[in-house]
């Protein structure tokens, strides 16, 4: 699961009219509004799992150098990914049940990445040794430059009316749908010859270069928690502080390479990646 905690927003709620409260015999909100919201998120590291069936045995592997070549069942590779801390933007609409408010919100949360190589295996999960005795070097590197989640979700609150004078703390859960974005999502190898004299291959060293750049993206379910409280500018408005914390399910996307060996087999060969694991 990916978790989008501890997000502060500053909230104008604007009502269509006022009740009278029994208890204290003040104003309360009443009636349909309209909400605004903007802050900070800080998400978590996430973790990042891809794979491919990629039959090739590459000239750094001590495959290389058997005869015949064996069977390649694939590879699998994994990486850390850090998550910056980014920007929180909501729009609202609900309406007040006494102290109940059920309240329809369009989301966004934008936070940039930084992607960390941890490992790659063959597909089984069998360790790639080594060519010893070989002089190829590869020069593999990848990045991501944002993960940008929009939702919709339908929360409901309960308030504690005037709890501390014209401060009203609330309580809310909610649950929707989210649409989670990578963006920029580019993978770039290449091998060269590390001697002086330069060995000669067939098919050359260029052959084994891939690339990737892509935009990956899937759809999860949402839940979220909220706690904060609202200050009454007027019978009619409030301006609060919320702290949000809202969960998506992990999400997995197919995408195709620029540039892969695997062309000359399979012209529409892909990959996939899954993206989960946030914790804070």
């Amino acid at each position: 699961m990916s978790r989008m905690p501890t997000i502060a927003v500053i909230a104008v709620l604007v009502a269509s009219g006022a009740a009278t409260s029994a208890a204290n015999d003040r104003p309360a909100r009443s009636g349909w509004y309209l909400g605004a919201s903007l802050g900070v998120g800080q998400v978590s590291d996430l973790r990042q799992e891809g794979w491919n069936q990629d039959t090739f045995c590459y000239p750094d592997a001590a495959c290389f150098d058997e005869v015949p070549l064996p069977n390649i069942p694939g590879y699998r590779w994994h990486y850390d990914i850090a998550v910056d801390r980014g920007a929180a933007f909501e729009l609202s609409f609900g309406r007040f049940f006494g102290r109940t408010r059920l309240e329809l919100t369009l989301a966004q949360q934008a936070n940039d990445t930084r992607q960390m190589f941890t490992g790659v295996t063959y597909q089984d999960g069998v360790a790639i040794r080594p060519r010893t005795s070989g002089t190829v070097a590869s020069n593999g590197h990848g990045t991501i430059d944002q993960r940008l989640v929009r939702s919709v979700s339908l929360d409901a609150y309960y308030d504690f009316p005037d709890a501390w004078g014209t401060i009203s703390p609330y309580v809310g859960v909610g649950f929707g749908q989210a649409f989670v974005e990578f963006a920029g999502v580019r993978f770039a190898s290449d091998y060269r010859n590390t001697m002086a004299a330069v060995e000669a291959y067939d098919p050359p060293l260029s052959f084994y270069n891939s690339v990737q750049d892509a935009d990956l993206d899937d759809t999860a379910l949402v839940w979220r928690l909220h706690a904060g409280a609202d200050y009454a500018l007027s019978r009619k408005s409030a301006i609060g502080l919320r702290l949000t914390w809202s969960e998506t399910g992990d999400i997995k996307a197919v995408s195709g390479y620029e540039t892969h060996p695997m062309h000359g087999i399979n012209p529409a060969f892909t990959n996939t990646n899954a993206f989960s694991g946030a914790r804070h």
